[in-house]
């Protein structure tokens, strides 16, 4: 009897606290490792070092005030997805104020907009102390966490604090980790999530299976995002002089792997004029790409009017120009679909009506799969068979049935739908 007693109490103990004790000493551990490779990195020294400033920031000011609303994103994709509701907020609820987190380095360091944050800083690496003490200093009435950030220890601390938390653009399958019996621990703490507004009806329908009726199917907020890019109509003089009359595509977003697939075309001498806007623009990255080339580059930074025009290949080296430029293509490839990053932002060029071509490792992407359906995006697993699509859409009668701008047209909305949800969270 006391031995099955023992095997109760010992089976009780474990689902309610060794599996996150495990977790918070396994994070104590990556943040060591961390700390150690950061100081061969800089983008892990920009990690570390941003989040010690983060907090340092917290300790020496003053609550943010009484009406703050915050949001965390990831990286800078999930912050762009937040920035028609951040500017909905701000032109409808002028009197609360935005505090934006990020998890990403990169994203922190590049983010757009900034006018309209009224506070931005990191998220400390899982450790509920920090979070705490954040929390008390953003002292928000509530949490917006765009796409699927869900930290254990985050949500912890704003349902101790009853802070209502909001998933926004949250999208599942039932290969999501949480999901698996021995994650039941980590999946209990997104269950205190209020609601969820997911961008499609099938990952509404795997929450409601799981038990999470609090959910609604309200579209994804990119559309509406690069919707009011595209209408912008900016302007690129260095794009405009190299590009002259010619034609010429983009390969966008792009990592090594998909260099393997691009480069024999571009050195084709048929080819039209091509510009590269890799995702990493480090030197490394860019050297690469150079040396991936046996033809000569013009590099963005350093265009020179004088003769870069007369290149064949520019390179984007610089962050933040991407989106801008696809109107100039009659073409793009989004990386990111050759190897295991995932795919890239294919709406950004869909919205200019443009054929997309991309690698194979799309299934986590509906939009992709559903621009294939309608037959304005292009999967591609090798060479021969970039090289075959492409010479498919050089068939004018081929080119004109493609326009991927109908999709996004549809689709349009989720950004009033979402802020119409917010503000049943708010006093005002």
């Amino acid at each position: 009897m006391m031995k099955n007693y023992f095997k109760h109490y010992l089976t009780k103990f474990e689902k309610k606290y060794i599996l996150k004790l495990l977790y918070n000493f396994l994070l104590s551990i990556v943040w060591i490792c961390i700390e150690i490779s950061s100081l061969f990195s800089n983008k892990l020294k920009d990690f570390v070092i941003g989040r010690k400033a983060t907090m340092k920031s917290v300790k020496n000011n003053k609550i943010l005030g009484s009406n703050v609303i915050w949001f965390h994103c990831s990286s800078l994709g999930e912050y762009e997805q937040s920035l028609p509701l951040i500017k909905k907020l701000k032109e409808k609820k002028s009197n609360y104020k935005i505090a934006l987190t990020f998890f990403s380095s990169s994203a922190y360091g590049n983010k757009l907009e900034k006018h309209l944050c009224d506070w931005s800083g990191y998220l400390p690496f899982e450790n509920s102390n920090k979070i705490d003490e954040l929390t008390k200093f953003i002292n928000p009435k509530l949490l917006v966490l765009i796409k699927n950030e869900f930290w254990p220890n985050l949500l912890d601390v704003l349902n101790q604090q009853k802070i209502p938390v909001i998933s926004v653009s949250s999208r599942f399958n039932n290969k999501n980790f949480f999901f698996k019996p021995w994650a039941s621990w980590f999946f209990k703490k997104i269950k205190t999530i209020k609601y969820f507004y997911t961008v499609d009806d099938k990952s509404k329908h795997i929450l409601n299976k799981k038990g999470i009726k609090n959910s609604k199917c309200l579209g994804d907020t990119r559309m509406d995002r690069v919707y009011k890019l595209a209408s912008k109509n900016h302007k690129n003089n260095i794009i405009e002089h190299f590009k002259k009359n010619k034609k010429c595509w983009i390969a966008g977003s792009t990592w090594k792997e998909d260099y393997d697939l691009i480069t024999e075309y571009i050195e084709n001498i048929k080819s039209p004029k091509v510009i590269i806007a890799p995702h990493d623009c480090s030197y490394s990255s860019i050297s690469l790409i150079e040396k991936k080339l046996k033809i000569p580059c013009a590099k963005f930074s350093s265009y020179s009017y004088e003769n870069d025009n007369l290149k064949k290949v520019l390179i984007i080296d610089s962050i933040g120009y991407l989106k801008y430029i696809y109107k100039y293509a009659i073409w793009a490839y989004v990386g990111g679909g050759m190897g295991k990053k995932g795919l890239h932002n294919i709406l950004e060029p869909a919205v200019y009506g443009i054929p997309i071509i991309i690698g194979d490792n799309y299934k986590k992407f509906p939009e992709a799969a559903d621009l294939i359906n309608r037959g304005d995006c292009f999967s591609v697993s090798n060479k021969n068979e970039f090289n075959e699509v492409v010479k498919k859409l050089s068939i004018k009668s081929n080119y004109i049935k493609i326009n991927p701008r109908e999709y996004i047209m549809k689709n349009l909305g989720a950004t009033n739908m979402i802020f119409n949800e917010l503000e049943l969270f708010l006093d005002d």
